[in-house]
């Protein structure tokens, strides 16, 4: 049996983002651990918030999903941070959006779409970090029976 779609996407969205000139090979699905300075800078994928809505009153309906990613890049705070996260922003971005294929994860999903960018610095921490949190929404379709089945 496959995997829920939300995760099918999470980790469509993390190989995706693999092998990025700033980030490399530093990509990570739900850390909630540190992350090692040698690792830096690096970016988190999750999944959070999922809206669904029922097409039909049938049972078994088909679901519309739109489900919630964020990819976090962490960056050590330092003079070129925001250039740091600004450069992997546009990494991101345009790994995203580089093919019909990247934007639908090979037709796992419909479309993702950015719809946030937030940026945040914390030199208070222990190590100083710059964080850029990118929010992005992919919808999809499945069966109400069958969630590890995009449709």
């Amino acid at each position: 049996m496959a995997n829920h779609v939300r995760q099918q996407v999470r980790e469509a969205v993390a190989d995706l983002l693999t092998g990025l000139a700033t980030t490399g090979n530093n990509v990570f699905q739900s850390n909630l651990l540190p992350i090692e300075n040698n690792k830096l800078p690096a970016l988190i994928v999750k999944t959070t918030t999922e809206n669904i809505d029922a097409l039909s009153v049938n049972f078994d309906p088909i679901l519309e999903r739109s489900l919630e990613i964020l990819v976090s890049i962490v960056a050590k705070a330092n003079t070129d941070i925001d250039d740091v996260l600004d450069g992997s922003i546009k990494e991101v971005e345009q790994a995203l959006n580089a093919s019909i294929e990247a934007n639908t994860l090979n037709g796992l999903v419909k479309e993702i779409v950015l719809t946030d960018i937030d940026i945040e610095m914390n030199a208070t921490s222990e190590k100083p970090i710059g964080q850029a949190l990118l929010t992005f929404k992919a919808s999809y379709y499945t069966q109400a029976s069958v969630p590890d089945v995009s449709i």
